[in-house]
């Protein structure tokens, strides 16, 4: 494992116990969890096998559960699989999630190779920049058919540029157009970050994976980061909200944005 993925492991490990009640409480990262369930369950149904890249604590892999589907929960992170773990007990879930404790490269060791499908939430694909042995994984076992649904953080994103710019903050403001990626905050750590463009992403799995819908996430919506501004003005930002519902999906402005959610099919071969 390469050093600066050590780094993010640890980083993820120590915010492990916080993680919960952070996002709980970011009313914005609360709006994007919910936009994309929705895509979720316009795509997989009950009874349906998916494999969760970066779950994190869970959070997803427990209402995919409540909804009768089956997930395979994988992180990076040791300590973001044992929070899996104690909600898997504590709910009752053990016929519907498991957790382990894979990394992206990680994932050829998964023997089954049934999936119906795969999601990746949150930005946790930015945390690589190399997508083969992922996309090669990924292919080879979810069926023909099958939808992998990843939610990433987008290289151009106007409202980030916006605000630093108000701050005469120049570096910044156009930092996700590094290519060689950057040191962004996680919490009180800073891991390395890489940023796509939803063409550059999907074309890295197009050996396995044609592009079926690209969704924008965040566009007239602040980031996460700016949660503060949400507390501030709400009504201006849930009208904002509404309108990132409106036009998530129309060509060209599902292209830019906080975040974007690709949908990528299994091809047939």
């Amino acid at each position: 494992m390469e050093e600066y993925l050590i780094h993010t492991k640890d980083s993820f490990n120590r915010i492990a116990d916080a993680f919960d009640e952070e996002d709980q409480e970011n009313g914005i990262l609360q709006w994007m969890r919910n936009s994309v369930y929705e895509i979720y369950l316009s795509n997989f149904k009950k009874g349906d096998k998916l494999l969760e890249l970066n779950a994190g604590t869970g959070i997803d892999a427990v209402y995919l559960a409540s909804k009768e589907i089956n997930v395979f929960a994988t992180d990076i992170s040791d300590e973001m699989i044992s929070k899996i773990k104690v909600k898997i007990s504590e709910k009752n879930l053990q016929e519907m999630v498991r957790a382990e404790n894979y990394s992206f490269d990680d994932l050829d060791k998964i023997n089954e190779k049934d999936f119906d499908g795969a999601v990746s939430n949150f930005g946790g694909l930015n945390c690589i920049n190399d997508f083969d042995r992922l996309s090669e994984s990924l292919g080879e076992r979810i069926k023909p058919g099958g939808k992998f649904i990843a939610v990433v953080m987008n290289s151009f994103c106007p409202w980030e540029i916006f605000y630093y710019l108000l701050k005469s903050d120049t570096s910044n403001a156009f930092r996700r157009f590094n290519k060689e990626g950057i040191e962004a905050n996680l919490s009180e750590f800073k891991i390395k970050t890489f940023y796509f463009s939803p063409a550059d992403f999907g074309d890295r799995f197009g050996k396995y994976f044609e592009t079926e819908k690209i969704y924008s996430h965040g566009l007239f919506t602040p980031p996460p980061y700016l949660y503060g501004i949400y507390n501030r003005a709400r009504p201006v930002i849930k009208a904002f909200m509404k309108l990132d519902n409106i036009t998530k999906g129309i060509y060209p402005l599902n292209r830019i944005g906080d975040h974007f959610v690709i949908i990528l099919k299994r091809k047939q071969n």
